[in-house]
């Protein structure tokens, strides 16, 4: 104890719904490898055999899911996010048939595009880095 006071691991400052926020997060964990598996392996269409899935985010009461993704084929991202919208019936059922939850939430594919942007970024910062050595020269 500290002070008199019962002591508790920093986790338990988190605020309410902790425990529910962790398996959360440990669920949102497990359903960004079954979804991966089943675009890789379980789903003919080949556009979607590119798709990478970056996250997961459940809500709250676990009734929406939210999966983010991005593509390296040639394929538009238009095309692919299409593609894996006609697919969520087959992920529902992976999700069903692998009993991780009671329910299955509605599922919205949203493109991630955090990596057009760490690729714009890295281009910027080689632009002031040139610009430096060229005013050092």
């Amino acid at each position: 104890t500290i002070g008199g006071n019962l002591w508790l691991p920093p986790i338990f400052y988190l605020g309410r719904n902790t425990m529910a926020r962790i398996r959360i997060r440990r669920l949102e964990k497990e359903l960004i490898k079954l979804i991966s598996n089943t675009l890789l392996f379980k789903i003919r269409d080949k556009r979607l055999q590119s798709v990478t899935i970056t996250a997961v985010r459940l809500t709250n009461d676990m009734s929406l899911m939210k999966v983010y993704f991005t593509h390296l084929g040639k394929e538009s991202d238009q095309k692919v996010l299409t593609a894996i919208n006609r697919s969520s019936g087959f992920i529902k059922k992976q999700i069903a048939e692998a009993k991780m939850m009671r329910r299955i939430p509605e599922i919205i594919f949203q493109y991630d595009d955090i990596a057009d942007k760490a690729h714009k970024l890295e281009d910027i910062f080689a632009k002031i880095h040139e610009e430096e050595e060229q005013e050092n020269d």
